[in-house]
């Protein structure tokens, strides 16, 4: 049976991950926005690019312009990593790491209302809420950076990623971490979120997100209590039928 696993990425309003919220808009057509690039991930060459030369950078605030950018996932490369936190798997490690070839890793963000395109459609919270952006469908997965670098075709699917450029210099390369690369073609952004918070209350599960996920541990999604967007949500079978006809990537 086919899965799907659906982690949160881009920016917050957390001061680390920068601050801020990139937009939704009212027709559901959206901007996604990377993390900022930290002085721990040190420095590669050519340098990365700044928020400022990035195509969203309308939506960026002017205290961040100048801050460079971690551009994971990497939706032109179709290339994606798991990290570890406080020297120990992020939760996203072990479900991703059950996906196989033909799966699929979704990518959910908090995103901000902007009413600039029109009549609002009636699933987006007007004031935030969390949406799924994008997804990969599984090519391969490799487990360290060294399966990576003794691997060619690997190393080929991974080189122009920043973040394996920086793990490179920087990190360890036998941590047990996923390095997904997505097939081309049909991985990428989506035209249209695809709302997991509820129009009404940012901070609660909508009813499409509960119908059609759980959460790692085979938990249901409860409506009644305050959503956390850092968990990690599966989904499978005829729900992940259900989610993949409403995801329609950009061409």
């Amino acid at each position: 049976m086919a899965k799907g696993v659906a982690i949160n990425v881009g920016v917050n309003t957390k001061p680390e991950w920068g601050g801020f919220r990139g937009p939704i808009f009212s027709d559901g057509s959206f901007e996604f926005i990377h993390i900022p690039w930290k002085p721990k991930y040190g420095m590669i060459e050519p340098r990365p690019k700044k928020y400022d030369e990035m195509p969203y950078c309308s939506y960026v605030p002017e205290n961040r312009e100048n801050d460079y950018v971690l551009v994971s996932p990497d939706f032109d490369n179709c290339a994606y990593a798991s990290t570890m936190r406080d020297e120990r798997p992020a939760p996203a490690n072990k479900p991703i790491f059950n996906l196989k070839q033909g799966d699929y890793l979704f990518f959910y963000a908090t995103l901000c209302f902007e009413d600039e395109r029109g009549e609002k459609e009636g699933w987006i919270n007007p004031k935030w809420g969390a949406y799924i952006v994008g997804l990969f469908k599984i090519d391969f997965i490799c487990k360290s950076l060294r399966h990576i670098l003794d691997d060619q075709v690997a190393f080929e699917a991974f080189k122009e990623y920043t973040w394996f450029k920086s793990q490179v210099e920087v990190g360890d390369l036998d941590a047990i971490v996923p390095w997904v690369k997505g097939i081309k073609g049909e991985s990428g952004l989506l035209e249209k979120a695809i709302h997991l918070s509820s129009p009404d209350e940012p901070k609660r599960w909508s009813v499409l997100a509960i119908e059609l996920f759980r959460t790692a541990n085979g938990n249901k999604l409860n409506a009644d209590e305050e959503a956390s967007f850092r968990t990690v949500l599966i989904c499978e079978g005829e729900c992940l039928d259900k989610l993949l006809a409403k995801c329609i990537l950009r061409k």
